[in-house]
């Protein structure tokens, strides 16, 4: 059984060009990408990967994973960013 879990990613973009994510309520998120999309898919995944660490060796969860395990709700709100072309 899987449950879905909400995590606040900070996005900033790096003077160097590129993206950096990174989310407080996950210790250890911190990925790069080169466009906002690459660096949201990288948290995503790496996400996932911290997390199953977390849970394989019964680490205490972070807070926020904590609250999450214990609601599983089906219902879940997120923001999605999408790129679309800008109008010339």
């Amino acid at each position: 059984m899987e449950t879905e879990v909400v995590l606040n990613v900070k996005l900033q973009e790096l003077e160097e060009g590129g993206f950096l994510a990174t989310s407080s309520e996950l210790p250890g998120l911190v990925v790069q990408g080169r466009t906002r999309v690459e660096a949201m898919e990288l948290a995503q995944a790496n996400a996932r990967i911290l997390m199953e660490l977390y849970l394989s060796e019964k680490l205490p969860l972070p807070p926020a994973l904590r609250r999450a395990f214990k609601r599983r709700t089906r219902l879940v709100n997120m923001a999605l960013p999408v790129s679309v072309p800008v109008p010339s």
